[in-house]
C-alpha cells in the first residue's frame, strides 16, 4: 500500500486577492477557532492539512460556523478515531505504543484475535485483531488499535469509554451481544488484567 496523504485543492482558488497565503502543499493557515489571518473568512477540512478526513473535517465545518457567527461552543475533541478502509480495515484512537513509551507512561497491552471470537470463525477472518493499550497505574483506557473486519466501526467503543474517563474494569463486566465483534473487547479487557494480575503476582 502507497499513501501519500491529501493536499488540499488551494492553487486555482485565488487566495490572495483575499488576502491569504499558502504553506507548503498548499495549506491554509488558521487557529484552534478555523479563523484566518483575514477575520472573516475561515477554513477547514483538507486545506487546512493533518488529519484531513471527512470525518474530522464535517466537525471542523460545524465549530468553525458557531465561531463565525459568536456562538459559544467547545473546542474539537482530542479523541479523533483514524480509519483506513482498505481490506482488510485498519482504526484507531488514543495513543500509541510509541507515543506512551516516549512519555514514559506505563501501560500494558490486552490482545483479542479475531480467530478466538465466534463472529469472527462465521465471517471466516482469522486475521483480525484489537488491541487495548491500557494504564498500568489506574487501569484507564489509553488507546485502542483494529485490524480487520469493521475495525472502522468497532474503534467507536474505545472511543466512548476513554471519552468518559472510563477504565478496562468496564470492559471486562460489560456483557456484550453474541456472536459479534465487539465481544474482541471484553476479550483484549480480560487478557490485559491477566497480565496485571499475574505480574502483582511475581513482583510479591
Amino acid at each position: 500500500m502507497y499513501s501519500a496523504g491529501r493536499q488540499g485543492q488551494t492553487d486555482h482558488l485565488d487566495l490572495h486577492n483575499a488576502g491569504l497565503e499558502v504553506q507548503g502543499r498548499g495549506r491554509i493557515f488558521v487557529d484552534d477557532r478555523f479563523q484566518t489571518k483575514v477575520d472573516h473568512i475561515y477554513a477547514v477540512g483538507d486545506v487546512i492539512g493533518f488529519p484531513a478526513l471527512a470525518a474530522t473535517s464535517m466537525e471542523q465545518g460545524r465549530l468553525a460556523a458557531y465561531h463565525a457567527f459568536g456562538e459559544p461552543t467547545d473546542g474539537i475533541t482530542e479523541l479523533q478515531p483514524i480509519g483506513i478502509y482498505s481490506i482488510p480495515e485498519v482504526s484507531y484512537v488514543g495513543a500509541t505504543e510509541v507515543e506512551l513509551t516516549k512519555s514514559s507512561i506505563p501501560y500494558e497491552v490486552g490482545v483479542a484475535r479475531y480467530r478466538e471470537l465466534a463472529r469472527g470463525q462465521i465471517a471466516g477472518d482469522s486475521y483480525g485483531m484489537l488491541k487495548l493499550l491500557v494504564s498500568t497505574e489506574d487501569l484507564k483506557l489509553l488507546g485502542v488499535h483494529i485490524f480487520g473486519t469493521s475495525a472502522t466501526e468497532m474503534v467507536h467503543i474505545g472511543q466512548a469509554v476513554m471519552g468518559c474517563g472510563g477504565s478496562v474494569e468496564y470492559l471486562v463486566d460489560a456483557v456484550f451481544n453474541y456472536p459479534t465483534f465487539s465481544e474482541a473487547y471484553k476479550n483484549a479487557a480480560l487478557d490485559v488484567m491477566n497480565k496485571m494480575r499475574a505480574l502483582n503476582q511475581f513482583r510479591r
